[in-house]
C-alpha cells in the first residue's frame, strides 16, 4: 500500500521534502504500559506539505521493517518536527529539537488536549491482549494508520499555533530534565506495594522490583504531576505501612526538604530578607513579639504563612512590613494583567494571558509563585542531575518543595554535601535532610 514507506527510494522521498516540517507519532509495543518498557513498532509521520501520513514498520509482523537508525537519520533531516508527548518521544529517539503539541496547547488555551483516540480493530485487541507487551505487533498496519491518521486531524490547529514566550524552556528544559529524572524508578516490595496501592496492572510500569514514575507537565501553572497505572506518586499516603512498601536500591533513602520554600520564593520577590534560621519562626517572632516560639505558636505561624502566600492577608498583621510588601506585589500583578493582557512568569517568561479563566488578584499571584516554584526546580534539578551523571546515586523523586535521592555510600557523604550546596544555591533556600531505609522519613 502506497502509505507504507519501506524502500530507500520511498524514504529518501520523504527526506526530501524535511525542510517543511512534520508530525511525528510514535507506535510503542504497547500503549499502556511506561514508555520505558516498550520497543519502537512503528514510526508515522504526517509532513506539513502532504494530504496523508506514510508509516514505517521497524518492528511490527507485516511489511519490511526499517532499522531505526535509518528512520532516526530521516526525523532527524526534518527542519521542525510535531509530536503528541516530547517526553514520551525521547524513549524512542533522541530528538530534543522536536515541538511538544499539547505542551504548545496547554499554554496557549490553559487546558488539557484531549485526543480520541477510538479505533475498532485497536480496541478490539487491547481488550483481548492488553497484557501483552508487543500487542501493537499484532494489530494490522492498516489499521495503526488509520488511528495515527485520525490522531494528526485533532492536532492540525494546534500545531499552526503561534509559539508563546516561555515555550522552549519547558519543551526543551522542562522536558528533558523531567525524562530523565524518570529513569531510575522507585525501588519497592514487589508483594506490599501491589496489595497496597492497587496499581491497574502490575505489567504496565514494574520490573524487578522497580516502579517506574510518569511526570504530566501539561498543566495550567506548569507544575507537574506525577502519576501512572492508578497509583499517584506526588501524594504518596503518609501512613507507616505504605511508605515502607517503598526500598532504596543503593544504600539509603535521603530527602531533602526545603525551609519553607514558597514564603522564600515570595519574598525574594517581594525584596523581603529572610536570614537562614527556619522562615516560619522568623515570621512568628513577628506575630508574638517575643524570641522563644512555642510549638503551638510555630504551627500557628505556619497556618498565617501558608494563607498569606495564597493572598489572604490576615488583618491583625497587615500593618507588617512583609505582608504590605505582598499585598502591594498581589495589586501590581493584577494592574499590570489588566493593562497588558498578560503577566510573565519570573525565570520561564511563561505567559499568564487573559484566557485564564475566573481570575483574580490571589490567583493570579498564586499561578504565578507556583510557576516561578516549578522553574527554579527545574533548573535546580538540572544541575544535580548533572552532578550526579556518573555517579551511582540518583534522584528518584520529585514533590515540589522535596527532592527524594537514592543514595549509594559509595559515592561518600560529600556527594551529599555538594547536592546540598546545589539546592542551597549559596544558602538563599535553606533545606533539612532525613534518611532511611524505606520512606518513613
Amino acid at each position: 500500500m502506497f502509505y507504507i514507506t519501506e524502500t530507500d527510494q520511498q524514504l529518501n522521498r520523504l527526506q526530501d521534502i524535511s525542510r517543511l516540517g512534520a508530525f511525528v507519532y510514535i507506535v510503542s509495543s504497547n500503549d499502556y504500559y511506561h514508555p520505558q518498557l516498550t520497543s519502537t513498532v512503528a514510526v508515522y509521520i504526517r509532513p506539513l506539505s502532504s494530504k496523508h501520513g506514510f508509516i514505517i514498520p521497524i518492528d511490527h509482523t507485516e511489511g519490511v521493517n526499517v532499522e531505526k537508525e535509518r528512520v532516526y537519520e530521516l526525523l532527524k533531516s526534518y527542519s521542525s518536527l510535531y509530536t503528541i508527548n516530547k517526553k514520551e518521544l525521547l524513549y524512542h529517539f533522541n530528538l530534543l529539537d522536536s515541538i511538544d503539541v499539547s505542551l504548545l496547547y496547554s499554554m496557549v488555551n490553559f487546558d488539557r488536549l484531549e485526543i480520541n483516540k477510538d479505533n475498532s480493530t485497536v480496541n478490539y485487541f487491547y481488550s483481548k491482549y492488553q497484557d501483552l507487551d508487543f500487542v501493537n505487533k499484532l494489530i494490522p498496519i492498516s489499521k495503526i494508520y488509520e488511528y495515527c491518521e485520525k490522531i494528526y486531524t485533532q492536532v492540525e490547529k494546534t500545531i499552526k499555533l503561534d509559539i508563546p514566550e516561555g515555550f522552549d524552556f519547558y519543551n526543551k528544559t522542562a522536558t528533558s530534565v523531567f525524562y530523565l529524572l524518570e529513569q531510575a524508578g522507585l525501588g519497592i516490595y514487589y508483594e506490599a506495594f501491589n496489595e497496597l496501592f492497587k496499581p491497574r496492572n502490575k505489567l504496565f510500569n514494574i520490573y524487578d522490583n522497580t516502579v517506574l514514575t510518569s511526570y504530566n507537565l501539561y498543566n495550567v501553572t506548569s507544575r507537574p504531576t506525577n502519576a501512572f497505572n492508578s497509583v499517584n506518586f506526588a501524594a504518596i499516603p503518609k501512613s507507616e505501612q505504605h511508605r515502607k512498601c517503598f526500598r532504596p536500591k543503593n544504600d539509603y533513602f535521603v530527602e531533602f526538604d526545603f525551609d519553607g520554600y514558597h514564603l522564600r520564593l515570595l519574598c525574594e520577590q517581594i525584596n523581603y530578607e529572610l536570614t537562614n534560621e527556619s522562615a516560619h519562626k522568623q515570621l512568628a517572632k513577628l506575630y508574638f513579639e517575643k524570641d522563644n516560639i512555642t510549638d503551638d505558636e510555630y504551627n500557628e505561624a505556619k497556618q498565617i504563612n501558608f494563607h498569606a502566600i495564597y493572598g489572604k492577608i490576615p488583618e491583625k498583621w497587615a500593618f507588617l512590613e512583609i505582608f504590605e510588601k505582598i499585598d502591594s506585589y498581589i495589586k501590581d500583578l493584577w494592574t499590570r494583567y489588566q493593562d497588558e493582557g498578560k503577566i510573565l512568569a519570573p525565570i520561564s517568561k511563561k505567559p499568564f494571558t487573559g484566557k485564564l479563566k475566573d481570575m483574580n488578584p490571589q490567583k493570579l499571584m498564586n499561578y504565578v509563585m507556583q510557576s516561578l516554584e516549578t522553574s527554579r526546580n527545574i533548573i535546580i534539578l538540572k544541575e544535580v542531575l548533572r552532578y550526579l551523571k556518573e555517579k551511582k546515586t540518583k534522584v528518584v523523586l520529585y514533590t515540589y518543595d522535596a527532592l527524594l535521592f537514592d543514595f549509594s555510600k559509595e559515592d561518600g557523604k560529600d556527594t551529599l554535601e555538594d547536592i546540598k550546596k546545589i539546592l542551597e544555591s549559596d544558602g538563599k533556600y535553606p533545606v533539612k535532610f532525613k534518611y532511611s531505609n524505606n520512606l518513613v522519613l
